[in-house]
């Protein structure tokens, strides 16, 4: 049986199977540069946490092999419904929980993006996977992220306590162990935990892995439904380059 992509919310959410979160129906400007670079860099392209495949299905078009994993099967049932025939043959689906699933030759990859999926890791998880992406990249590679920053709207009460703990210098000041107390709404289609990012620990982690950082910063989501943005610092993204 053919699976259907869940119907997206009228403001493009389109909710995972696997609660999970949410997936965008548009790219924003990170994700976009990678779909941009990925034909042009040294190796094939792979997407971290695909889900329906917005960016995948833009990179194919541009001329890029892909390699399209999730840790939902059937995200890549879906994806793989929505590739255009002409494109089918430079797309590889690997399912499988990120970084531990996934295995690649050293040196094999031209780009990766993992767009709103590291903001799910424990601090020790995010530092494990930006070694294994340097290990896998091609000097020349570009890693592509996208995470949630404390800056949404339906997590406001967080924020003071976010930004005590960047006052602390505390190594992971956007962690949360119980998502529920704060949003027992949309908590309910995502995990127990979530670990808000920001420039500064991206840079830090990526850095310690031997990347050089090509840009680091938030952005506006006028994308996301309005219960979520705030002040136009609702995501973080970043380019990291091995050298």
């Amino acid at each position: 049986m053919t699976m259907i992509m869940p119907a997206a919310e009228p403001n493009g959410f389109v909710k995972t199977l696997n609660n999970m979160g949410f997936m965008t129906s548009s790219l924003d400007p990170y994700s976009k540069a990678f779909t941009q670079f990925a034909a042009q860099g040294p190796g094939p392209a792979l997407e971290v946490g695909a889900a329906y495949g917005i960016a995948t299905l833009e990179a194919l078009e541009q001329g890029s092999r892909v390699i399209a994993n999730d840790i939902e099967p059937r995200h890549l049932e879906i994806l793989a419904s929505r590739v255009p025939p002409h494109v089918k043959e430079f797309l590889t689906l690997i399912p499988g929980r990120f970084p531990e699933d996934l295995n690649f030759h050293p040196n094999s990859l031209g780009s990766v993006l993992i767009a709103r999926v590291l903001h799910f890791f424990p601090g020790s998880l995010i530092e494990r996977a930006a070694e294994k992406l340097h290990h896998w990249l091609s000097p020349g590679g570009k890693v592509f992220v996208v995470a949630e920053t404390p800056y949404l709207r339906n997590f406001q009460d967080f924020i003071p306590i976010y930004e005590k703990r960047v006052q602390e210098e505390q190594p992971w000041p956007g962690f949360i162990d119980d998502v529920m107390q704060l949003d027992p709404v949309r908590g309910l289609a995502l995990p127990q935990q979530i670990h808000f990012l920001d420039p500064a620990v991206l840079s830090r982690v990526f850095t310690a892995a031997g990347f050089r950082i090509e840009k680091c910063s938030t952005m506006p989501r006028k994308d996301f439904p309005e219960d979520l943005q705030l002040d136009g610092r609702e995501s973080v993204g970043m380019i990291a380059v091995k050298i």
